[in-house]
């Protein structure tokens, strides 16, 4: 019968794979390290208590600046509703300047292009548009897109109008939205004398629809106007 060595259970427990031994040996080295750096943790402390605390501050100072802008915008909206356009310029430029990046900025670009567009100054709706509108992902930056066609449109810019109407159409999944810009950039082709391209966009349109749909014989007397007309 052989014979179990003593200290053989103890060889085992103590082997320096165990994963026991390894946890041990790591907490012993990281003690040892500490106290040989003592500046460096702490160094890393304050480091750590610094950014918790910008954190803290930067969340409070949005969360402020947020409320602040909603305050701001409803006294232009009333401004609005007395009429006082000019002055509604002016406090809607001013917004922008302080609450640029809130999520209000939007609402504020969509109002003050609008604004332009009705005074007829298309520049300066394309100034405020272009940054909220040239690729729309959100329900707003789509208004402010449908808008900044048009001061293209009012500023003679055709291209321009066609580009930012086939982009809504390709970026949007509102049938709507895409009808209503293709539509736009099919007549601005019309009119611009490109019967090619005014016909593939009717042409896209009226595939899109069903069979039964109403629109359908509007695009096809469109069509059909503009084949006589070449």
């Amino acid at each position: 019968m052989s014979q179990r060595h003593p200290g053989a259970h103890r060889a085992s427990h103590n082997s320096p794979n165990d994963p026991e031994d390894k946890f041990i040996a790591g907490i012993f080295e990281f003690t040892t390290w500490a106290k040989g750096n003592q500046q460096v943790l702490t160094v890393a402390a304050v480091v750590a208590a610094i950014m918790v605390a910008g954190g803290l501050y930067y969340n409070s100072y949005r969360g402020q600046l947020n409320t602040q802008a909603a305050q701001q915008l409803e006294v232009i909206h009333q401004s609005i509703s007395i009429r006082d356009t000019e002055g509604a310029k002016i406090d809607l430029a001013t917004f922008l300047d302080r609450f640029g990046g809130t999520v209000f900025e939007g609402e504020a670009r969509l109002i003050l292009g609008e604004i332009y567009l009705e005074s007829n100054d298309p520049q300066q709706a394309v100034a405020v548009l272009e940054p909220l509108s040239l690729t729309p992902r959100e329900p707003i930056e789509f208004q402010g897109a449908a808008l900044l066609g048009a001061a293209y449109e009012q500023d003679g810019r055709w291209g321009d109008a066609i580009d930012v109407y086939l982009t809504i159409a390709s970026r949007s999944d509102l049938d709507f939205q895409i009808r209503d810009a293709r539509t736009a950039a099919a007549r601005i082709s019309t009119d611009q004398g490109d019967v090619a391209g005014a016909i593939e966009l009717y042409e896209q349109l009226l595939a899109e629809l069903d069979e039964n749909a109403p629109e359908r014989g509007m695009y096809e007397m469109r069509i059909a106007e503009i084949q006589r007309d070449s």
